[in-house]
């Protein structure tokens, strides 16, 4: 029988197979890729919260003006109906007396009309002296005024009316502008002649 030799060389310590060494750096390249993922889904989300707080503070704001606005449409469709009556009632203080029943039924149905658009914010825009202010008044012409200052409110052609403070339909006036100086005859001066070239 053979006696097995001893190995006497020193073990070398056997190197772990490539495919585990490049499992780590693949490990961390993973972990490190979930971890991105992750703070990018937590940013979207946030935004998409965000902008969902906002989209609900808008709704909540669009109806609550709806709520206050809703009367808006049928108010408008009412103002020519007004406009008639204050007409009719002009045209009444003319014919009649001031005790006449007939105008004082016809104002009394004015007053109550207007007390009653009142009470859902209705008001009537103020002309008369004022200011002319493109907010509030639209002017159908000017004219020139001695005794006004220019863009001074002379006359109401159609009366204007707001909403709770909004605008609904401007007053049609007529509005003050600069007078301009009459001109005297002869006075204008006459362009000196040029010297002829000889």
């Amino acid at each position: 029988m053979k006696k097995r030799q001893k190995n006497t060389e020193p073990q070398k310590a056997e190197a772990p197979p490539d495919d585990q060494t490049q499992a780590q750096p693949a490990q961390l390249t993973e972990a490190e890729s979930l971890r991105a993922e992750r703070d990018d889904l937590l940013s979207r989300l946030q935004r998409v919260s965000a902008d969902y707080l906002n989209y609900q503070k808008r709704i909540q704001k669009d109806i609550a003006q709806a709520r206050e606005y809703a009367n808006e449409e049928l108010i408008k469709a009412l103002l020519p109906v007004l406009d008639d009556v204050e007409r009719a009632l002009a045209a009444a203080r003319e014919n009649h007396s001031e005790d006449d029943a007939l105008l004082l039924g016809m104002q009394l149905v004015h007053d109550k009309m207007m007390e009653a658009l009142g009470r859902f914010g209705l008001s009537v825009i103020e002309t008369k002296g004022r200011q002319f202010d493109p907010a509030l008044h639209s002017a159908m012409l000017t004219q020139p005024s001695a005794e006004h200052p220019p863009l001074t409110i002379l006359q109401e052609v159609r009366r204007g009316y707001r909403l709770k403070g909004r605008t609904i339909r401007p007053s049609l006036v007529i509005v003050a502008e600069q007078q301009e100086p009459p001109s005297v005859p002869g006075e204008a001066q006459e362009k000196p002649q040029e010297p002829q070239g000889g």
